[in-house]
């Protein structure tokens, strides 16, 4: 028996593996509870969407807000149904892993490559369990499409067919970057005869038919409401014009494809020594064309809409399988010294990770680098409603501060001033005090400053900054950064909550990632 075979036997099964991934993802998920009870902005603003079931949410779809509010449904507004959310969603990511590592026929070794790869990328080691929301769940499906899609070469029938069509939509419904994916897997299936001939199949209309059934009442939607559904795509252009433009993009679109990717593929250099295997079948031709295809497709999109700023954590759902390519170029039995250095560097990162996520919390004030978990929201909130009595109707200044107020204000509607006209379905709660709230933040369009803007641009009767009250507390574990909120109680009547008939067909709040 030599080296290699006793390295992948030491290594525990696939089964094992993903029960310890799960556990990773669980622990990171729920260990900054030790040290702060504040949720973070997309969790907040999760927490305020889900208020009311809509076919649109802003500029993001609305499927993760869906799950979201299934679970907040069983639990009431609270913090740890969307941790346990996302630690699922990322338990069934490396479970997708695991799965097209056995289609591609992957030996323990390689399977255990695929997923320890995703602690050496920074968008899933730490991103992705810090805060991020839609781009996590569009991955998953984006891994679940691979997945049938490498299903499908073996097993054309009915069912797999329309359970592509299904997963699809589902990926356009979480983020639609996801439509990038799609289309450069399209292009990758096409270039091979193998999944040539199962994609030109007639079977494939079962697919498009559901796929256009899902995703229809979502699109219609979208075009009822294109401005809001298109909010976000302002951000991604700057000034600059043909061909400048394009030229921006797709430098910002390679550069933001090296970071996602560092440093897992410098690891990935070590381990494979320069020397790629070549792929031994069908299935891991595709692996090998995916990257291609996206970039084409990436790039097509570029020139196209001119976009210039090309975020990384949009590869997530672009380059997720890039610790599977990986696995496919080492080979079944990968050198045992470097497979024991990368499976070392990994672990490491993963502890790094476990012990960084909670530790900043309580290292700020050392370290001079506070975040949202330093801020004492809920101490602030509870505060507020022991003085002030549960309200009628509470308006915030922006959707952390709102989601957060939701936790402590639960059966009270919130509702952050920018989208105060696409939540009438919340108004008229009937006559009573309504608690204005702002977080002392001096950026444009935040604080005290947005919400009064926020007030008078829905129609309401903005009231004087002067008749605010501040209350403050130290920051935790930055006792010398004060935190400070602006509180006023009003009756709604001053108010004059006879807002104009306005465009209530989302309950978006902030754009999520």
């Amino acid at each position: 028996m030599d080296r290699a075979t006793t390295t992948t036997q030491i290594l525990p099964s696939a089964g094992r593996l993903w029960l310890l991934a799960s556990g990773w993802f669980l622990l990171n998920a729920l260990a900054p509870l030790l040290f702060s009870r504040t949720a973070e902005t997309d969790q907040a603003a999760e927490l305020v969407r889900s208020q009311l079931w809509q076919w649109g949410y802003g500029s993001q779809p609305p499927l993760y807000t869906w799950l979201a509010k299934l679970m907040l449904q069983l639990s009431g507004p609270a913090l740890w149904p969307l941790l346990l959310l996302k630690a699922a969603i990322l338990s069934g990511l490396a479970a997708a892993l695991l799965l097209i590592g056995r289609q591609l026929q992957f030996s323990r070794a390689q399977q255990w490559i695929g997923v320890v790869g995703l602690t050496l990328i920074p968008q899933f080691a730490w991103e992705s369990q810090r805060d991020l929301t839609h781009s996590v769940l569009a991955t998953l499906l984006a891994a679940l499409t691979l997945l049938q899609l490498l299903r499908l070469e073996a097993r054309p029938s009915l069912g797999p067919y329309a359970l592509v069509g299904a997963i699809s939509a589902g990926g356009i419904l979480s983020k639609y970057t996801f439509a990038v994916f799609l289309l450069g897997t399209l292009l990758a299936g096409l270039s091979l005869p193998a999944f040539r001939r199962r994609l030109l199949h007639p079977k494939l209309l079962v697919a498009l038919v559901v796929f256009a059934a899902l995703l229809a009442p979502h699109l219609l939607w979208v075009l009822g409401h294109p401005e809001l559904a298109l909010s976000g795509s302002n951000k991604l252009q700057s000034s600059a014009a043909f061909p400048l433009a394009q030229l921006q993009g797709l430098g910002s679109a390679a550069l933001s494809a090296l970071a996602f990717l560092t440093p897992l593929w410098i690891v990935g250099l070590v381990l494979i020594a320069g020397q790629p295997r070549p792929a031994a079948n069908p299935r891991q031709q595709l692996l090998y064309r995916l990257p291609l295809a996206m970039a084409v497709v990436l790039s097509l999109v570029i020139l196209v809409s001119g976009a210039t700023r090309i975020k990384d954590r949009w590869y997530q759902n672009l380059l997720f399988y890039a610790p599977v390519v990986l696995a496919v170029m080492g080979g079944p039995s990968p050198p045992p010294r470097r497979l024991r250095r990368y499976l070392q560097v990994g672990a490491g990162a993963a502890v790094t990770v476990s012990l960084a996520l909670p530790g900043r919390i309580p290292l700020a004030g050392a370290l001079g680098r506070t975040s949202n978990f330093n801020a004492p929201l809920m101490e602030l909130l509870e505060g507020i409603q022991q003085q002030q009595g549960p309200p009628v109707l509470l308006i915030s200044s922006d959707s952390f501060l709102g989601g957060n107020a939701r936790r402590v204000f639960a059966e009270v509607p919130v509702i952050p001033a920018p989208a105060l006209p696409r939540f009438q379905a919340l108004l008229g709660n009937g006559e009573g005090p309504v608690l204005l709230l702002a977080a002392d933040d001096d950026r444009d369009g935040r604080g005290l400053d947005g919400l009064l803007a926020g007030l008078a641009e829905a129609g309401l009767r903005a009231p004087a900054a002067e008749s605010f009250t501040a209350v403050s507390a130290p920051a935790r574990w930055a006792p010398d950064e004060p935190y400070r909120l602006y509180v006023l109680t009003l009756p709604s009547s001053e108010l004059a909550l006879a807002i104009p008939p306005a465009d209530h067909g989302s309950a978006a709040a902030e754009p999520s990632r």
